[in-house]
């Protein structure tokens, strides 16, 4: 699910939108100010359907077992692990970062995920 520098849609309620008013970002990549890719400008309209969205799934979040909570975020560590090195380099790119800091980065936010308490 992860969108490529120039994808210009947004991801909303499990799909990709066009965003309400239209519209595109460069993509900057700070360490060479080269423009690296364009993505999809939200408006207020985009965000007040994304907050909808997220709140009606809440509902059924707040209502599974613990247990189906930890697979389905231990999956999103595992898909994180599986594309670490992709993600790695646009997050490279994107902040303009060392690409071995930006591997680090990918084992931290696959960590969160993992995280028991």
């Amino acid at each position: 699910m992860a969108a490529p520098l120039g994808r210009t849609d947004l991801f909303i309620n499990g799909v990709w939108v066009a965003p309400a008013l239209g519209g595109t970002l460069d993509v900057i990549n700070p360490a060479t100010e080269a423009v690296v890719g364009k993505v999809a400008a939200a408006s207020a309209v985009d965000v007040d359907a994304a907050v909808s969205a997220a709140r009606a799934a809440f509902a059924g979040w707040r209502h599974s077992s613990g247990a189906s909570r930890a697979a389905l975020l231990r999956a999103i560590a595992a898909g994180v692990r599986e594309r670490k090195s992709e993600l790695a380099v646009l997050e490279s790119t994107d902040c303009g970062k060392p690409l071995d800091e930006a591997e680090w980065d990918m084992d931290d936010v696959a960590a969160c995920f993992e995280a028991r308490g």
